[in-house]
């Protein structure tokens, strides 16, 4: 693979994701300074409202008000980092399932998404600005530059978010696996490595450094991992399978429970102009690319004449798989302007 592909691979994977609906549009052609938030968007929420947890308002929080889902950080203006973290743990030997939608700007040193263990002193960072989320084993994070962290090392990992988006957090406590979604379009797996003791205590958590800044909880469910939810994962890969499904009344709830695992961008996406759809129109110029489409759910691609075939396949668990079938090619690393990110990919193993 050349050196020039590589870098076209890397400013497409680091591109940032459009708002998940239009009503953020509206306001960036409004108000270019993108400083209003937007506090009656109910975009996204009409899918589920269900709760299982929220922020914990009795744990002091400095630079940040908790309102019920809402997080309000730094209100005034930002001396440090500020963090929160969920009011119950999350249950071990469990699926989790949760949603953060980004109602004001993007920017900053960092805005995080991501868990953490109750070792993590959310008031470490308050008068320093910095990525918490995964400085340690204790924690892992995924930030809105589009890099995973954990141990105090970064990875690039997928798309950025900016005011707007939806990010999604699929854990599963009984793998110690962690899968992200952006605008509830699936980015791969980011973490294997969780705790799964039961003697543990993990909770959602969040972190900015951003002044004025707010995330929201759109939706908290847990469940089991079962062959109920490995088959509705199967399912919703293939819309002719769900179309026959969803002809029987008393597979609905069902069908409703894991609506999460839909791969179609029209089906949530209210905007028009829906970016990611012509993106996954586009023909994958090499293997990065051929992983992103696979994750948006796009299916099998092959390089052009004359370059190395790649078929990307996945199984019952979603996740992914490299074929080689002329040749290796090996991973290279990269250094980033704010940080030394490994870049790596999975076909290694």
């Amino acid at each position: 693979m050349g050196l020039l592909s590589m870098i076209y691979a890397d400013i497409e994977r680091s591109a940032k994701v459009p708002p998940f609906c239009g009503c953020f549009l509206r306001q960036e052609r409004e108000d270019p300074t993108r400083r209003y938030i937007i506090d009656q968007c109910r975009c996204g929420e009409e899918h589920c409202d269900v709760c299982e947890w929220s922020w914990d308002a009795n744990i002091p929080h400095p630079d940040s008000h908790i309102n019920n889902r809402l997080v309000n950080f730094h209100p005034v203006y930002s001396q440090g980092t500020a963090m929160v973290r969920g009011t119950e743990p999350l249950r071990m030997g469990m699926c989790h399932y949760w949603e953060i939608k980004m109602m004001s700007p993007v920017s900053g040193t960092d805005m995080m998404v991501g868990v953490g263990t109750d070792k993590v002193d959310l008031t470490s960072h308050q008068y320093t600005f910095g990525s918490t989320l995964g400085l340690d084993e204790h924690s892992w994070g995924y930030s809105y530059r589009g890099v995973v962290l954990h141990s105090g090392r970064s990875y690039f990992f997928g798309k950025k978010f900016t005011q707007g988006s939806i990010v999604g957090v699929l854990l599963n406590l009984r793998r110690g696996t962690m899968e992200l979604y952006i605008n509830r379009v699936p980015q791969g797996q980011a973490f294997h490595d969780l705790p799964t003791d039961p003697n543990v205590k993990l909770y959602p958590m969040l972190s900015s450094t951003a002044a004025k800044s707010q995330m929201k909880l759109l939706n908290a469910v847990s469940f089991e991992e079962n062959l109920q939810y490995h088959a509705m994962r199967t399912i919703y890969r293939h819309p002719q399978l769900l179309a026959e499904l969803q002809t029987y009344p008393m597979f609905d709830i069902i069908v409703k429970r894991f609506w999460f695992l839909r791969q179609t961008d029209d089906a949530y996406n209210t905007d028009t102009i829906d970016r990611i759809s012509k993106r996954q129109q586009q023909p994958p110029e090499n293997l990065e690319n051929a992983v992103l489409l696979k994750n948006l759910g796009e299916g099998t691609s092959k390089a052009t004449k004359d370059e190395t075939e790649y078929e990307v396949t996945d199984d019952v668990y979603g996740n992914l798989e490299i074929t080689h079938k002329e040749k290796e090619t090996s991973c290279n690393s990269s250094d980033d302007d704010l940080d030394c990110y490994e870049f790596f990919c999975n076909h290694g193993r």
